[in-house]
């Protein structure tokens, strides 16, 4: 499954991660959103081991693949290596959602990754599609996710998408400071992973999770 989706950047969300800080060496974030499937999950997690890359995860936690890859992932985020951070439970666009709906959701995303991964993910959330306004905000920021994160680039890994379109949007995207989004939901980046690399080594970027860097 793909979910197409837009960074809506509501005004006053001081918090509101878009860009990675200045720093004396180019890096970029690489984030991967939802994990719909088994199969692409587990080669992002495979991609991560072979070619030493750090990622973050936005979990769509109602998603069974985060379950049945635990043990596979896990050692990874114990290293740090792999961030978990929240995507919600369900992925439904928040803002059309109640201030405890809201609340209902991210909390059922932040239980999951507490149980199976050990992990609390506050501050960081990441509203389905991008959609954020002052409600979804203060009702997140409520229960201590306090960072909404959206994207400077997204590469667009649709599975209709071309290689040569994939890489296009890699080209734009993969620059200095950008948080770039793809998701685990098909096989579009592991099939062209060393296509991919190679505009990033070409440009000397490093990739670095979120919690590298705030």
């Amino acid at each position: 499954m793909m979910l197409m989706e837009s960074a809506i950047q509501p005004a006053n969300a001081s918090n509101l991660i878009s860009l990675l800080p200045k720093n004396d060496y180019p890096q970029i974030a690489w984030t991967v959103d939802d994990g719909c499937s088994t199969e692409s999950l587990e080669s992002h997690i495979q991609l991560a081991i072979d070619y030493d890359l750090r990622f973050t995860f936005f979990v769509y936690s109602a998603m069974s693949p985060w379950k049945n890859q635990a043990e596979f992932l896990r050692p990874l985020v114990d290293s740090g290596q792999i961030q978990l951070a929240n995507h919600s439970h369900t992925h439904r666009d928040l803002t059309t959602l109640s201030p405890t709906e809201i609340k209902k959701d991210l909390m059922k995303c932040h239980s999951f990754l507490e149980k199976n991964y050990g992990v609390d993910a506050r501050p960081y959330f990441r509203a389905p599609y991008g959609a954020l306004n002052s409600k979804v905000i203060k009702a997140a920021a409520d229960i201590g996710y306090t960072r909404p994160v959206t994207w400077s680039s997204s590469l667009v890994d649709t599975p209709s998408q071309s290689s040569g379109r994939l890489l296009y949007h890699a080209s734009n995207g993969f620059k200095d400071r950008n948080i770039v989004l793809s998701h685990a939901n098909n096989l579009s980046i592991p099939k062209n992973i060393d296509a991919l690399l190679g505009v990033i080594n070409d440009r000397n970027l490093s990739l670095v999770t979120l919690n590298d860097v705030f």
